[in-house]
């Protein structure tokens, strides 16, 4: 009786006072903390938009943050874009250039390379003839590379042109030793003698790694590298895949590329168009949460409860989904939120 007469008391008083006991005042633009009170109904108001209507809630510096932060996202989302477009575009621009050179006549090295530092990136895998006399003692090795799925190791040997100059020619590719995972099999020796080759253009590697490799092997083509490391007139701005030789190589070594290399194009358009559907879902989400709080703020408002009444009977004419079916299955009763009432069929009745 006495807890009963305390609560009519309170109510009186907030009825007098037009204040809340349940609800702590907080300053402007905080949440309103409720007071504890064991067994009582906790609610908590947002005194930022309390009291708002229509879209005045959009004036707030909260949703000022929203909206600035949908535009920051979607600015990025373009660039990112943006960036998968020229890459898309710069994809293009190689695979017209491989399929111009690739098959193309082949060019005299001295022509195609005037100087030793010479190369452009409109010649990649670009056909050139040499002749010269392989130095089968200074050949090289570049471990950790890959051929149909398989780790192994390219043979470079240097070609001695008849100026005394020395072209770098990849001659193909040797699996492992089987005794010795960490060096190569049997290579195949190059050909004594003066050779006439062709042979496919492609630029220096950036070097990698810092350490000496043992014996004869390297960790990349790193034309300068070579160089330093024979001490002569070595070409340092490309060297050469082997694509043929006369006389014939001897067999045994694998080829580098028998077929033209293509970059994938749709991979970065693809790219593109995921980086403005984000876009766009960003500016979705921030168009649900206006609606959202909308419709709570206005939920008094005489038009927009017919909305929600024609919203509700729209919901409740959809058949059942497979989701509540399967609810019901399992739990034996239908969720009725769908009819607009809290709870479950299984509820009892107060």
């Amino acid at each position: 009786m006495t807890e009963e007469t305390a609560r009519t008391a309170r109510q009186r008083t907030e009825v007098a006072t037009g204040v809340s006991t349940d609800v702590e005042v907080r300053r402007s633009g905080g949440l309103a903390r409720p007071v504890r009170r064991p067994g009582a109904t906790v609610a908590v108001y947002d005194t930022v938009t309390e009291g708002m209507t229509g879209w005045q809630f959009l004036r707030t510096w909260r949703w000022f943050a929203f909206i600035a932060s949908a535009i920051v996202f979607a600015v990025v989302c373009v660039l990112l874009a943006q960036w998968q477009l020229d890459r898309g575009l710069q994809a293009s621009a190689d695979n017209s250039i491989v399929s111009a050179n690739f098959a193309a006549a082949p060019v005299a090295l001295e022509k195609a390379l005037p100087t030793l530092g010479s190369y452009d990136a409109t010649q990649s895998w670009q056909r050139v003839s040499a002749t010269g006399v392989y130095l089968a003692d200074d050949e090289l090795v570049a471990r950790n590379r890959s051929n149909n799925g398989s780790n192994g190791f390219e043979v470079i040997t240097p070609l001695q042109l008849s100026d005394g100059s020395v072209f770098m020619v990849d001659r193909g590719w040797v699996a492992p030793s089987a005794t010795n995972a960490l060096a190569p099999g049997e290579i195949t020796p190059p050909a004594a003698g003066t050779v006439d080759v062709v042979v496919q253009l492609r630029p220096s590697e950036a070097a990698q790694g810092t350490a000496n490799a043992p014996g004869n092997q390297i960790a990349s083509i790193t034309l300068s590298r070579i160089h330093d490391r024979f001490g002569t007139d070595v070409y340092t701005g490309a060297y050469g895949v082997l694509n043929s030789q006369s006389p014939a190589a001897n067999p045994g070594l694998a080829a580098i590329q028998t077929t033209m290399p293509t970059e994938d194009v749709g991979l970065h358009y693809s790219y593109l168009v995921q980086w403005v559907f984000f876009a766009l879902i960003g500016f979705l989400a921030l168009g649900f949460a206006m609606r959202k709080e909308y419709r709570q703020l206005n939920s008094d408002d005489p038009e927009e409860r017919e909305r929600a009444s024609a919203r509700l009977k729209k919901r409740a004419r959809k058949p059942f989904s497979d989701e509540e079916l399967e609810d019901e299955e399992i739990d034996g009763f239908l969720p009725l939120t769908r009819w607009g009432v809290s709870g479950t069929a299984g509820d009892p009745k107060p």
